[in-house]
């Protein structure tokens, strides 16, 4: 469709639609611009490669002149449509009749009030201000020869408001002006809206002009997305702080109060929820009910919906529950949006978050459409936001956590397989990153995850720099000492054997003196908060090894474990030793005695149940993990003693610790025979007595905590 601009103005309206018709959103091509005196208009034609030219009527001596060389020129260029922007003339009646239907204006107010002789520009807004106006807005009419006359196309209209200025009105106008003009010049183009045998006609017709709605409190990417956008023919319809930087930034977008004749209110709490943007998004492009009320309602078709979310989350870190800027931070409109667009998915493409630009993107440079198997999971992935979201303000303020927990997973990679080659397996998560860093080494398997992340709880409990080796979920080698390098050497020569394909944890900087030794031996993951870059080269050399490079103490999580559907859901472990320290046998515990009761007990905590460990001050020398009676893992800890010292000279002393009470005397026998100065247990028994007396009759120093920690995975 050719079109002629008449103007004689500053050429705001005219600029507008010359910047649309660059970007492929108007339905036509600017042909010519006619002025009647030399005007900013013309300046911008200038700049455009329009032609101008300017027609004044005092130039002839005659409006049937005048009218002719208006119309020599409509013809020598093909017009088919006339737009009047800010023309400031009364068009010769010939010129008009023969172009009956063919020429539009638009008009700054709701006609047919403030038109005619005199009303154009400010002198509108003053006036309807000087009456005492509430409401005011803009038509857009075919003509006829009268000022103002003419079949109305469209009328939008807006308050005013008691603060308003001519000024002020001028602004809101000029913002309808320049996304109505252009929309209702489409929609001409389209034949939707046509003019038929005197009157206006609104056909059921599908639009073909497209709109992106964009809200964005993350602008990250924005602009580029917002970029190809507008190379595709797509005008943005945007919000406050967005609008501004995408405006700034010369992208062609429109205010969403340009579209809903609504400025935000109540300091920005409202500002989309309108029929004109719902219904924009919500319509299906099929139904014949739904088109005709779109385009009888002058409602925009909307495609593309990009909305982030106002930062609750961030923000519940920070604020308590029900705290005014917490609930500052609880977006209405986004979420509305995000669930309208998703909804619609059909025929709308909805970006929940920066990472979703690419794909349309991709689609719209290859397709010039965004493809249904792209927007059905654009869809997917915005319920799962609007989920989340929800899911975080309500865990946030309720108080209800003992009766209903969502546990909220995002799958991070398959694995390999199960705890067994035939079962199928995969780690999940309900945070966005894992808290290590992988540096080196091939996939974690289902059974490296676990003795990984143990071995790490395990190791973070001790002070001291420290060294445990854990294999099949239950240490085999635990120690401690001042310098890292021994206390490596310690727990590593506490049971040698079990090391092999063990997987170690240490809770400080890897040195080259532990790589170089570990470079001779098997090991699957070497765990630590640091690593030398000498020591991760001399790992590098080895192609099965993990070098896992922690970042967070995970000590302080929630312990859920499933048992078929249900889910047991505890607090963790985290406490060694509390308040009791009750000494029940024997009143001469060395300071080195007590130290390796501390010790031990920290060790058997990590050992599954029924547990038992003999340890010096600071290595254990003999581990009994996972029998069903404990006098069996105090028989299994003697063997791995005995084993100890045919290659290790004998300690001074030795300490046991038990993970729960004795149960019956025979263990504190047992005890005695394997050469045990003293012993920690939790207490609890209802033979306590006995046992205490056994252990007073054989000389065995005895401390009861009244902490038991049993550990059965």
């Amino acid at each position: 469709m050719n079109i002629a601009v008449f103007a004689s103005g500053n050429g705001s309206n005219f600029k507008n639609l010359v910047e649309l018709e660059k970007i492929g959103y108007l339905k036509g091509t600017i042909k010519v611009l006619i002025s009647n005196r030399n005007c900013v208009a013309v300046d911008i034609a200038s700049e455009n490669k329009i032609p101008s030219h300017i027609i004044k009527p005092s130039d002839f001596n005659s409006d049937l002149d005048y009218s002719k060389t208006l119309t020599e020129i409509i013809k020598e260029n093909n017009i088919d449509l006339i737009f009047l922007a800010g023309y400031l003339l009364k068009l010769p009646e010939d010129f008009v009749g023969f172009f009956q239907g063919k020429i539009i204006n638009i008009h700054p107010a709701i006609l047919p009030s403030f038109g005619g002789k005199g009303f154009y520009g400010d002198n509108v807004h003053k006036s309807v201000i000087d009456n005492g106006c509430r409401i005011t807005g803009i038509t857009i009419h075919f003509i006829d020869s009268d000022y103002d006359k003419g079949n109305i196309i469209f009328q939008k209209a807006i308050s005013v408001m008691p603060d308003d200025t001519a000024e002020t009105l001028s602004n809101k106008i000029h913002k309808l002006e320049y996304f109505y003009y252009p929309f209702i010049i489409n929609m001409i183009a389209e034949g939707i809206v046509t003019y038929d045998n005197g009157s206006v006609k609104i056909n059921s017709k599908l639009s073909r002009t497209v709109h992106a709605l964009v809200s964005v409190s993350d602008k990250t990417g924005i602009l580029d997305f917002a970029k190809e956008m507008n190379k595709n023919g797509i005008l943005i319809i945007s919000t406050g702080g967005t609008y501004r930087t995408l405006v700034d930034c010369g992208i062609k977008a429109v205010p969403v109060e340009a579209v809903t004749g609504f400025d935000e209110i109540l300091g920005g709490r409202v500002k989309t929820l309108n029929n004109t943007i719902f219904g924009g998004m919500l319509s299906l492009r099929d139904d014949g009910n739904h088109i005709k009320e779109m385009n009888e309602n002058f409602i925009p078709r909307i495609d593309i919906v990009a909305v982030n979310l106002y930062p609750f989350e961030a923000a519940a870190k920070e604020y308590d529950p029900f705290d005014a800027r917490l609930i500052e931070n609880i977006d209405i409109g986004g979420v509305s949006l995000l669930r309208a667009a998703a909804k619609n998915h059909k025929y709308v493409a909805v970006a929940s978050d920066c990472d979703d630009y690419i794909k349309i993107v991709n689609d719209l440079e290859n397709n010039k459409t965004v493809s249904d198997d792209t927007k059905k999971f654009l869809a997917v992935k915005a319920f799962k936001r609007t989920y989340e979201y929800d899911r975080a303000i309500y865990q946030k303020h309720t108080t209800d956590d003992n009766e209903k927990i969502n546990i909220n997973l995002s799958k991070l990679f398959d694995l390999r397989y199960g705890e067994n080659p035939h079962q199928r397996a995969a780690l999940y998560s309900s945070k966005e990153k894992l808290p290590f860093n992988k540096l080196w080494g091939k996939e974690l398997s289902y059974n490296n995850i676990l003795d990984a992340y143990q071995s790490w709880q395990a190791v973070l409990d001790f002070n001291k720099p420290a060294c445990v080796i854990f294999k099949h979920i239950t240490p085999c080698g635990i120690a401690t000492d001042d310098d890292i390098n021994t206390a490596f050497e310690k727990a590593y020569s506490a049971d040698p054997l079990s090391a092999y394909g063990g997987i170690i944890s240490i809770n400080r900087k890897i040195t080259k003196e532990i790589a170089q030794f570990l470079s001779h031996k098997f090991v699957e993951i070497i765990s630590a908060p640091e690593f030398d870059d000498e020591a991760v080269e001399i790992f590098k050399k080895k192609k099965n090894l993990r070098i896992l490079e922690w970042k967070q103490d995970i000590r302080d999580r929630k312990v859920y474990k499933s048992v078929g559907d249900e889910f047991l859901i505890s607090d963790p472990d985290n406490t060694v030793i509390a308040d009791k320290w009750e000494i029940v046998s024997g009143d001469d515990i060395s300071s080195d005695e007590r130290e390796a009761l501390v010790f031990a007990f920290t060790c058997v905590k990590h050992i599954r149940s029924n547990a038992i460990v003999l340890t010096t001050k600071d290595m254990t020398v003999g581990i009994g993990a996972g029998q069903m009676s404990r006098i069996d893992s105090i028989h299994m800890a003697d063997y791995k003693y005995k084993q100890y010292l045919s290659s290790n000279p004998k300690p001074s002393f030795i300490v046991m610790a038990s993970d729960a009470y004795f149960p019956f005397n025979d263990s504190i026998i047992k005890a005695k025979e394997i050469g045990v100065s003293a012993i920690i247990q939790p207490g609890g028994s209802v033979r306590d007595q006995e046992v205490i007396d056994k252990a007073r009759e054989l000389g065995i120093k005895m401390v009861l905590t009244g902490i038991r920690h049993f550990k059965h995975s």
